[in-house]
């Protein structure tokens, strides 16, 4: 069965619903609810505040990430960028080349002359 999903004005009644819940049943709603659907519609009506109490009891790791999502989707903060890598272009050198064909050429023009 897939998760509970917040996207109509009447999920507010259902997050009203939550936020009076004791703790522990909390809790054990919330795990069956997509908590990024649920931070998006927490961010159109509620304040951070509510957020926290609503996250409070999940874990310090999954109510930080709860509060900071409501957060990004009020406005509060910014959304992460994607950061290209950048992509180091070596040119290709041409003079070690050059050079060893050049002192090979001197070298056997050199001996040709010493060494008949």
């Amino acid at each position: 069965m897939g998760k509970r999903e917040f996207k109509t004005e009447l999920d507010n009644e259902i997050i009203d619903w939550l936020l009076t819940l004791p703790l522990e049943q909390r809790k054990k709603e919330l795990l069956q609810c997509n908590m990024n659907s649920l931070a998006r519609a927490m961010a159109k009506k509620y304040t951070v505040s509510n957020a926290q109490k609503m996250a409070k009891g999940l874990g310090k790791n999954i109510e930080a990430e709860f509060v900071k999502a409501v957060r990004m989707y009020k406005g509060d903060l910014p959304f992460p960028t994607k950061t290209r890598k950048k992509i180091m272009q070596t040119r290709p050198r041409y003079w070690p080349p050059i050079l060893a064909s050049l002192i090979l050429l001197l070298l056997i023009v050199f001996l040709d002359r010493l060494m008949p």
